[in-house]
Parts: C-alpha cells; structure tokens; sequence
C-alpha cells in the first residue's frame, strides 16, 4: 500500500487497540455452518517478520487461504480481525484494504451475487479488517449491477442488521459503482444519487475512496482517465451536496506530505484561501488525520475561534476509536463540547449525539444522551441522535 494511504488509515484505527478485547467479541461470527467451530489462530509470523509489500502479500495470501471454501466465511474474518487486533497497529493499517482483495475472491470464487450478498457480509461493526472483507466482497458484484436500476442493488443494505452494517454496505457500492464505469467518478456518483437523500453521500464516499485507489494504484482499482491528483483540484468542482464526501477521504488517501495536526494553526494552514463548503469539507477532512484519541482531537478543534470551522472539525471526530467502551467514556467524550467556541457547542454535542448512536446502534440516544450535564446539552445530544439514519458524509 502507498506509505500515505497506510499512515492514514493507521491514524485512524491506532486507537483502536487499547480496545481490542471489546472489538474481538463484537466481530463474533454468523450464525450455521463455521460458527459453530471453536475459533482458530491464525500463524502470522511468516508474514509479521517480513516488511512493507511483501509483508501485505503474505497477510494477503494467509487470510485468503482462511476463508476460502467456507461456507461461512465470518468466523474466518473474525478470527482475523481478532489476531490484527493482537498483532498491532502495524496489520490494524493494513487490514482493511488486505481485506478488500480477500473478500472480492471469496466473492467471485464463491460465486456470491446481489441475491446471497448479505448471507456473506460480516455480522460486525468493525471498521478495520471486518468491513474491509465487506465492501471487497461488495465491489465483486460490480459487474452485475444494473445501472439502469441502482435502487435494486443497493437495496440489500436494508437487512443489514445494525446502522453502521447498512452505512458500511452503502458505502461498499459507492465502490462497486465506480467499477462499474472503471473508476468514472461522475456516472457513479449518478448512480449514488439515485439512491436518494439518505445514502447518496454515503455512497458518494465509497465512490471517491475507490477514486483515490485508483489514482494511488491499489486494490486493483481501474485507472482513471486523466486523473485529478489533488484534492483542492477535485472537490472545487464536485456537486454541493458531495463536497463533505470529497474532502474526507481527499485528506485521508492523500494526505499531504510530512503534515501533522497539532494545533488549530495546522488545519488552517491546511486549509488557508477556501470559503464556505469548500473550507468546512477541508477543516473536517484535515481533523480526521489528527490525533487517534478522539477527546484529543476535539482539543485541537477548542483552539478554533470560528464557530464554522469549530463545527465543521468535530465532524472529523474518530468516534469509532471507542468501540466497546463504556457509556461512560462517550458521555465524557461529548461532555468535551462544552470547551468549544459557544456558538458551536450544540453543533458539537448534535453530531457527537448522532455518531455514537450510530456506533451504539441506536443505543446510545437511551443510556448516554439522558446523562449529560445540563438540559441544552441533553436535548442537543437527543436531537443528534435522532438523525441516526440521516446521511453521515464524513465518517469512516
């Protein structure tokens, strides 16, 4: 993998492993056939001896040998998200996009189509090498896709048994379309609008990360014709309504070389010269490639004086770091808003209402919105998460 790609997704998922016994329970497999075996360990250190790609082929070739022939392949993919946990952020980075060519062959050598799809996908919410396995599988059923009918395809998320399993599964034909015109951005993003308000953008960010795949030539993703290689090139001239979309995964598959966020001064840096949308997709693109702590992050959005910009950083908040955390711990996360530039601080607890009930399943809205302190911050956090099933735009 390009050493940019890699280095973003291990900011993003580094977190992660503090909670990595949590994670390892909720990606328990499905249900019949190989679920019912005793799970099984993975001997990775062929591969964890070796180093940049021949390390990621060997993970790649030892994964796929897991699940292939499987009926079930999701007790396999547990067992492997279980070892990346254990292993540590040098497979968490990687896994996911490993995974992608790891379920695209089981999908194409199981002969898995529109119809069996989701008897395949993993009953997980992990976003690593779970969902990676996910949208692989869904980005082999791209030549089957009609898209004259985008709707019938896309449909099949609606099973999927918790909201961020449906957000993944939307987010997976995001790629799929874009395969289907060979990395044409803009007939994909066509096909992502005729899903309708609630997932378009979703699927608009699967279609721009399978883009930079392809600009970055991983995955096995087509190349483009004439590629536009910088973000600022690209989202200046996306549709409004996908901006947001561009821009996170702008940042996160191409970030700038040698940036750190640190401080308020860094976003914008980054960001310097854009007004409106163009600057709010910027700074939220730019705060998912800080800190891994998500209270760390929203740190670096308290510095910010602008109450757009205050607002538009906690949408790059990486609430999924806390995974299997306690009620407790995402209270005390949004309990962070409150440091925030006054104008912003219910746009804050709002989306960080929204978010964790996403993560939660819907329960967060039930035993961590009523324990805020204060009645507005409460009734901010409620709303949020009232909006579970609106678009996200930016979340990974």
């Amino acid at each position: 993998m390009n050493s940019r790609v890699l280095l973003a997704v291990v900011v993003a998922l580094a977190g992660l492993v503090a909670v990595g016994v949590a994670i390892a329970a909720l990606a328990g497999g499905g249900a019949g056939g190989d679920a019912d075996r005793p799970a099984f360990a993975l001997d990775l250190d062929s591969c964890s001896n070796l180093g940049g790609d021949s390390a990621r082929a060997c993970y790649t070739r030892v994964f796929t040998a897991a699940v292939r022939g499987r009926e079930d392949p999701r007790p396999a993919v547990a067992a492997i998200a279980d070892q990346a946990w254990k292993q540590g952020a040098g497979l968490l980075g990687d896994c996911h996009g490993i995974m992608h060519t790891v379920g695209r062959t089981y999908a194409r050598e199981r002969g898995v189509n529109l119809s069996t799809l989701m008897e395949y996908l993993p009953s997980s919410d992990d976003p690593g090498c779970s969902a990676g396995f996910a949208h692989g599988m869904v980005t082999a059923i791209a030549p089957a896709i009609d898209a004259d009918r985008p709707g019938e395809a896309a449909r099949v998320c609606g099973s999927a048994r918790t909201r961020y399993q449906r957000y993944s599964c939307i987010h997976g034909f995001g790629h799929a379309f874009s395969r289907v015109y060979g990395a044409g951005l803009e007939p994909a993003l066509d096909l992502c609008r005729a899903l309708g308000p609630q997932a378009a953008p979703d699927c608009a960010q699967g279609a721009y990360h399978d883009y930079w795949f392809a600009v970055e030539g991983v995955d096995d993703a087509p190349a483009p014709d004439e590629p536009r290689t910088d973000p600022r090139e690209l989202c200046a001239t996306q549709p409004r309504e996908f901006v947001r979309a561009c821009w996170y995964r702008g940042l996160i598959e191409r970030r700038p070389e040698g940036f750190v966020l640190e401080t308020a001064a860094d976003l914008d840096g980054l960001c310097a010269g854009l007004t409106g949308l163009q600057r709010s997709g910027c700074i939220a693109g730019a705060a998912v490639i800080g800190p891994p702590d998500p209270a760390a992050q929203l740190a670096v959005c308290a510095q910010l004086q602008a109450v757009s910009d205050a607002a538009a950083c906690v949408r790059g908040t990486k609430v999924q770091n806390l995974l299997g955390r306690e009620d407790a711990d995402f209270v005390g996360l949004v309990e962070h808003c409150a440091k925030l530039a006054a104008g912003a601080r219910g746009a804050c607890r709002r989306w960080l209402g929204r978010v964790l009930a996403v993560v939660t399943d819907g329960a967060f809205a039930r035993t961590g919105c009523p324990r805020m302190s204060g009645a507005a911050a409460r009734r901010q956090c409620a709303a949020g998460a009232a909006r579970i099933d609106d678009a996200l735009e930016t979340f990974s």
